[in-house]
């Protein structure tokens, strides 16, 4: 009480009067004040950029499994088959290259503009484009090797055939996602694609395997360098 008598005797009344009527004002609208601080000082939220995505892990699940397929080693009838270790490691090193660099150059395509079902259709042409473009590479650096076409036909079939699984779930997915009202911007749609292909190359090394330990020996003498 000392206080206030000391304020009153210092103070104009019409100061009174409005410091006491600030007072009650902050009192009773002290949370829409708070509120109104809160927005006016927040950060702007972050926009997330299609082409951030260039830091995905993807592209670093692409290069660690390059190194882990190179460390990989077969053999024939227990004895190390030089031929089909290094063979394994070029188509894998063809494949993951071709999928860097696609996959870079596709997130600089201008997305702003297009529909969802657009973006669909782009990425779902990207792939095949990927799938196209390391076969064409690995089936010519194979013919330039001395490999017939015949073989050379033969290892993909054998590889995709193992692949089968995961190249439909990667159809599956697509359309679950795109179809779906989860992912609701297009980044987010990409994102999940992205991740999407990151579990798929983790599998790769596995379906790697699987195709050349099924090969026997069957370019064993072959002069493959």
């Amino acid at each position: 009480m000392e206080i206030f008598e000391d304020i009153s005797e210092h103070l104009h009344p019409w100061m009174i009067f409005i410091l006491a009527g600030a007072t009650l004002i902050f009192k009773f609208f002290s949370k829409p004040i708070s509120k109104a601080i809160e927005i006016l000082f927040r950060k702007k939220a972050k926009v997330d950029k299609i082409e951030d995505l260039i830091d995905h892990d993807l592209f670093n699940a692409l290069v660690r499994v390059k190194m882990e397929v190179k460390h990989m080693k077969f053999y024939t009838h227990g004895k190390f088959d030089a031929v089909k270790t290094k063979m394994c490691y070029d188509f894998t090193r063809f494949k993951a290259d071709v999928c860097i660099n696609r996959f870079e150059v596709f997130l600089r395509k201008d997305f702003d503009s297009m529909s969802f079902n657009q973006l669909k259709r782009e990425l779902l042409t990207e792939i095949d484009s990927v799938h196209s473009e390391y076969v064409e590479r690995t089936t010519n650096y194979w013919l330039q090797k001395g490999i017939s076409k015949e073989d050379v036909v033969y290892i993909i079939e054998l590889f995709e055939k193992f692949r089968y699984d995961v190249i439909q779930s990667f159809g599956n997915r697509i359309e679950a996602i795109f179809g779906g009202t989860y992912h609701n911007t297009r980044f987010k749609k990409l994102l999940a694609c992205y991740d999407m292909f990151a579990m798929g190359v983790d599998l790769l090394p596995k379906d790697m395997q699987s195709t050349f330990e099924s090969m026997n020996g069957r370019f064993t003498n072959l002069p493959y360098a």
